[in-house]
């Protein structure tokens, strides 16, 4: 009758090539990959090449060890917490300078009320006697080796250098000497950066 057609076309890829003599392709799975020393950003955690000098994500100065990578573990890179305190200035600079120690990761500033049940960490009341500051006004916080403030929608805002107004819920970087005013009450914060490993 007819000859049939053993095309390729009809017939399903790996029959085919049997059908006509070819031999299946081989998988070639590359070799172990071998990785240089890289530096690891102690700020953001981004692995950079072992010459850089900054990190290539955010900027930040690279320390001067190399660790040696291995992609197929996963290591936490521990970090020493920058010690921190906070200076709070008395009314009109009388001397009456209070310093609080900043020994949590997470600390609230505010002013206490027994009536809302609020007890922040950093208690302003005493310095605040107009009600500038608000229950639930700010947090300063200890992230990977620095120390950052974020204001939590306060109503009469928060302020860095005097002229800085911070946005809800925006983490803002710290430095040592920065002042600080949370409503009307002024303060320094003091942060004592860790020896380097």
């Amino acid at each position: 009758m007819g000859e049939r057609d053993v095309s390729t076309k009809s017939k399903p890829y790996p029959s085919a090539l049997r059908e006509s003599g070819l031999t299946t392709p081989v998988t070639v799975y590359p070799g172990v990959r071998k990785e240089h020393p890289a530096r690891v950003c102690a700020r953001c955690f981004a692995r950079n090449l072992a010459g850089e000098t900054f990190c290539k994500v955010c900027g930040d100065d690279l320390v001067d060890a190399t660790v040696d990578l291995d992609l197929c573990a996963t290591r936490r890179v521990e970090i020493a917490s920058a010690e921190a305190s906070l200076v709070i200035h008395g009314e009109d600079g009388s001397g009456g300078d209070v310093t609080v120690p900043l020994d949590k990761d997470i600390v609230l500033v505010g002013r206490a009320t027994s009536a809302d049940n609020v007890h922040p960490d950093v208690d302003l009341a005493a310095f605040d006697t107009s009600n500038f500051v608000s229950r639930r006004h700010a947090f300063i916080l200890r992230r990977q080796g620095s120390v950052v403030l974020e204001d939590l929608e306060s109503v009469n805002g928060t302020y860095v250098n005097m002229d800085q107004q911070l946005a809800p819920h925006v983490l803002t970087p710290l430095r040592d000497g920065d002042e600080l005013t949370f409503g009307q009450t002024r303060c320094t914060i003091r942060i004592a950066r860790p020896p380097a490993a």
